[in-house]
């Protein structure tokens, strides 16, 4: 008895109440903030990228300076008819 007098008072309270509604540009409020949200996510993403681009465009650029000269250098002894007079030359280059 005691629950069927709370369930009456429960359901006569809800008198008058009407159903929610959804505000009219509910939806356009949800698709500009999740548009806000991507371009947030993606302006790091690009300044990371470029910061990248310049990393690797430095080293490749000291690695290819290096073999270059590596390589010009070694031809340069190799080549030579006197090795002995070059080395000899070089000891004394540095005055």
């Amino acid at each position: 008895m005691e629950q069927e007098n709370r369930i009456n008072k429960a359901m006569e309270s809800l008198e008058g109440i009407q159903r929610a509604k959804a505000p009219a540009d509910g939806f356009e409020k949800i698709q500009q903030k999740l548009a806000d949200q991507r371009m947030r996510q993606q302006q790091p993403a690009r300044s990371w990228m470029k910061v990248a681009a310049v990393v690797a465009l430095v080293v490749c650029s000291n690695a290819w300076a290096i073999s270059n000269y590596l390589t010009s250098e070694s031809t340069t002894i190799e080549d030579s008819n006197y090795p002995q007079l070059m080395s000899d030359f070089n000891l004394y280059d540095y005055e």
